[in-house]
């Protein structure tokens, strides 16, 4: 068991690079839609080399019509989450980079509600109290006197846009669990599935804005290769020797409903940390208040 939740803590706080990297590449002038771009093309890249030496590891099954519309869900997963990422980049650019982490990953309570309401999820009043305490901190963050030298209220449009947006693609991604078809299609299909749709978007953003003028100088700066390579290296080795490992441990363990509170919960704290001893974000009163009633109401949910 202890494996199972040091492994769970290790990945949530790998997650917390990808705030990291969001907030940090527009300072090194490298855009976050060619960062997606060449992430996504590493994963395409790699997923359909190991499917195809590995003869279609992990499929069960036919692929049918169904398996055509989950890959579509998983597709418009991967669209959506480029535009999150981009407008997240751009509220950290104007706001607390800390609290705008907090609010996007608190989108969590869609899917909780999705299944609750469509999917005949169990309510239980503890899951209740856990979804007002989120929506407390969300309220509070609203509230909260903003501290960054820029003073520019932007930013809390931009991280309650990402928060929806978040909420949208984390229901897409987690509809497929609840049909045969989604479960028997093979994870790597879905991830090349959902590279595919970054893959298109953060180009098509890329040749709309204009900036693609530019790949020349951007793609000679070693931050590039630095947040891609960064990203993917702990995205993809994580993934298959801790995550699943670890959650397969936690479950053997009874302790299975934790998994994802555990490592959500850490990689907000480990991105809070970050921004406290790292850029050295001040925080108000009222933005601690909401990290404790986000945090607090994403572990009650999950239980």
């Amino acid at each position: 068991m202890l494996f199972g939740i040091f492994a769970l803590i290790a990945v949530g706080l790998s997650w917390t690079l990808v705030g990291i990297v969001m907030g940090m590449a527009p300072k090194k002038n490298v855009d976050p839609a060619l960062i997606q771009l060449g992430g996504s093309m590493v994963t395409i890249t790699v997923g359909t080399l190991i499917f195809y030496l590995s003869g279609g590891i992990g499929m069960k099954g036919d692929f049918t019509i169904s398996g055509v519309w989950v890959c579509v869900a998983y597709f418009t997963t991967g669209l959506l989450n480029c535009i999150m990422l981009v407008l997240m980049s751009k509220a950290m650019q104007k706001g607390p980079n800390g609290m705008i982490w907090t609010i996007i990953q608190s989108a969590m309570i869609f899917p909780f509600l999705m299944g609750i309401i469509f999917f005949g999820v169990e309510l239980k009043m503890i899951r209740v109290f856990g979804l007002l305490l989120i929506l407390t901190g969300l309220v509070l963050s609203g509230c909260a006197k903003d501290n960054t030298s820029s003073g520019d209220r932007m930013w809390r449009i931009l991280a309650f846009i990402a928060f929806l947006i978040t909420g949208v693609l984390q229901c897409l991604a987690s509809i497929p669990s609840y049909f045969e078809a989604g479960r028997n299609l093979s994870p790597i299909i879905r991830s090349i599935a959902t590279a595919s749709g970054a893959f298109l978007t953060s180009g098509f953003l890329l040749l709309q804005s204009g900036k693609w003028k530019n790949w020349g100088g951007m793609i000679r700066s070693k931050w590039l290769w630095i947040f891609i390579g960064s990203l993917q290296f702990f995205g993809l080795i994580f993934a298959y020797l801790l995550l699943y490992p670890g959650m397969d441990a936690m479950a053997e363990n009874g302790l299975g409903s934790a998994s994802y509170p555990l490592m959500i919960a850490s990689c907000i704290i480990g991105f809070f940390l970050y921004c406290s001893f790292v850029i050295r974000e001040k925080n108000s009163i009222l933005q601690y208040g909401a990290l404790a009633g986000c945090l607090l109401g994403i572990i009650l949910i999950c239980c």
